[in-house]
């Protein structure tokens, strides 16, 4: 089983190399995970459909960015088989296993979208030039391809509303028989290198080697003109991943310094709630010293008054004992006078 895988997978990697120009060619069929092949391969069917603009081209290990591509991819070839081809296929089943798809890159679930681009390119306006591309697989893995197809094929069955679905059955099988029955119902030359677009008329077996040529020209042009892009979208990416730190750094800093300011506001409003408790203590301190020197100086005039009161009783003491003196001499000269009597 492993070994029909393998061959599968070899196959269907031929497939994308051997029939799109737009795109690198891959070489596993794990590289078909994030849908970027798949969608550059459709874009050469229906660009109007399928813009690989607008995926994600360099989604890496990210299975969501791979599982959003995946998505994208299916809804759209939904509507181009609605809407162009007027065909069905169990789409809500392959949408519901992308995640699964994307995360392990599961051989069964990419082989099923793989099946539905195959089909497309054999039932596109273009389908001539597909079918004489597919003609180019190496024989070692043609049948296997043929095979491939034809599960594809079977797969695929008319819209609910189509009229002619019993004609559009008949249509698919013949389709699949264009591809390998041989160049009687080609809708194009059967040479290797085929055209870009019918319209461009037969290309004769000379004009082979040129076509070639200019193909692999255009096909790296478009390799290196890709690579540029995806180098220009891959800086950036980087770019956005440096400007995304540089915000967040700028964003922790000013959080940081927004916290640090908030911290030190309240460490200000405390020390001027104490600065204002030590301010009107000061000025308590401040109203009981002018009341105690009031009172000092009251005290000093009081003070005053009492000394004066003081000298003038020594005085008053004075003037009484002189007159006390005087009292006593008057007595003694009385006693005289008497004594002489």
């Amino acid at each position: 089983m492993a070994d029909e895988e393998d061959v599968t997978s070899v196959a269907v990697c031929e497939f994308f190399a051997k029939c799109f120009l737009a795109l690198d060619p891959p070489e596993s069929l794990s590289e078909l995970s994030d849908g970027v092949v798949m969608f550059q391969a459709l874009s050469e069917i229906s660009m109007d459909h399928f813009d690989p603009t607008s995926i994600t081209h360099e989604a890496g290990e990210n299975w969501a960015l791979k599982a959003a591509n995946l998505r994208k991819l299916v809804r759209n070839l939904q509507d181009y088989y609605h809407e162009v081809l007027r065909k069905d296929a169990d789409f809500e089943s392959i949408l519901s296993n992308v995640n699964f798809i994307a995360k392990e890159s599961d051989p069964d679930g990419i082989l099923a979208i793989v099946e539905l681009v195959a089909v497309a390119a054999i039932s596109c306006e273009d389908k001539g030039v597909f079918v004489s591309r597919m003609k180019e697989i190496s024989e070692e893995y043609l049948g296997e391809f043929q095979m491939f197809l034809k599960g594809g094929m079977e797969a695929i069955s008319p819209l609910d509303d189509d009229d002619n679905s019993g004609e559009g059955d008949d249509d698919r099988y013949s389709d699949s028989s264009v591809v390998f029955d041989g160049d009687e119902n080609q809708n194009g030359p059967s040479s290797p290198g085929g055209v870009l677009f019918p319209s461009h008329g037969y290309i004769s077996a000379d004009g082979d080697s040129e076509l070639l040529r200019e193909r692999e020209e255009l096909r790296k042009e478009l390799s290196d003109a890709r690579r540029e892009l995806a180098q220009i979208k891959s800086q950036v990416k980087l770019n956005e991943e440096d400007n995304k730190k540089e915000k967040d750094k700028l964003r922790a800093l000013k959080e940081d310094i927004q916290e640090r300011l908030t911290k030190r506001e309240e460490e200000l409003h405390v020390v001027e709630q104490d600065v204002s408790k030590q301010k009107r203590s000061l000025e308590e301190v401040h109203n009981e010293v002018n009341d105690l020197k009031e009172k000092s100086a009251s005290l000093a005039d009081e003070l005053d008054v009492e000394k004066g009161k003081v000298l003038q009783l020594r005085k008053t003491e004075a003037m009484v004992e002189a007159y006390r003196k005087k009292v006593e001499s008057l007595e003694s000269a009385n006693q005289q006078m008497d004594g002489l009597e």
